[in-house]
């Protein structure tokens, strides 16, 4: 088993009186892709703030390395983001911008690359997904796969350790969505980054996935391999494996 790069212990976070998450602990593990799944409500998108440090957890550690997000000061959680790649439910492309524009931007933001460069750069990545045509044409006229595409590329463009997937076929069609399954393993054997995905969906989880997170009612009810999904017991995990209602 690879070591794990992000370990999260006994994590907990509340918003007033309603306590969102109860003590998770896991491990994502280092060059895989890792699924963290459950029905809405469970605590998946409230976990994926605390593993990108735009929430910080009451208790527990988030621990990367040596860094313990639970702990670090802001311009730490700020330097560590760099390593990150975000691909947002909607993509968070900027309509007034040009498809190079939008993939360019975190190397402009973190003055990471001089512009030949980066334009280089962002071809390059827009290549490898068959993107490399729309450079100059503004992602307004974009179709909803093509959006996709070049939001995974602004997300890899700064060679990330670790890229995060929120809930990537929501409301897409089977055919987008197997696209978009697709652009996750082509995105971790490319940049051979950690991948951690958010997700409700379970034939993509059991068909991509090295390691799956189930969360319930703020809690792990069982972290391990696909396979071991499809043998557990569990009466919670059957039932979600078979879309039917938890308990």
């Amino acid at each position: 088993m690879a070591a794990p790069t992000i370990e999260v212990r006994e994590v907990t976070k509340s918003f007033g009186t309603a306590q969102v998450l109860k003590g998770v602990s896991l491990d994502i593990l280092a060059g895989k892709i890792n699924f963290i799944i459950g029905r809405s409500g469970e605590g998946k998108s409230v976990l994926l703030k605390i593993l990108t440090g735009l929430y910080r957890p009451d208790s527990g550690s988030v621990n990367y390395g040596q860094l313990n997000l639970a702990k670090a000061k802001t311009r730490e959680i700020n330097k560590l983001r760099r390593r990150m790649g975000l691909l947002f439910q909607e993509g968070a492309l900027f309509d007034s911008m040009t498809v190079g524009e939008n993939v360019i931007f975190p190397l402009w933001f973190h003055n990471l690359a001089k512009p030949a460069e980066a334009n280089k750069k962002a071809l390059d990545i827009l290549g490898e997904l068959g993107m490399a045509r729309y450079f100059n044409l503004s992602v307004a006229l974009l179709s909803t796969g093509e959006k996709k595409r070049v939001a995974l590329a602004r997300a890899l463009i700064v060679d990330p350790e670790v890229v995060f997937f929120d809930e990537p076929t929501t409301g897409l069609d089977p055919l987008l969505g197997s696209q978009v399954d697709e652009l996750i393993v082509h995105a971790q054997k490319v940049s051979q980054a950690t991948v951690v995905v958010v997700s409700h969906d379970m034939a993509a989880t059991l068909s991509l996935a090295d390691r799956v997170t189930l969360l319930r009612l703020g809690q792990v009810v069982l972290s391990g391999s696909p396979d071991q999904f499809r043998k557990s017991p569990d009466r919670e995990v059957v039932n979600f494996l078979s879309g039917g209602e938890l308990a």
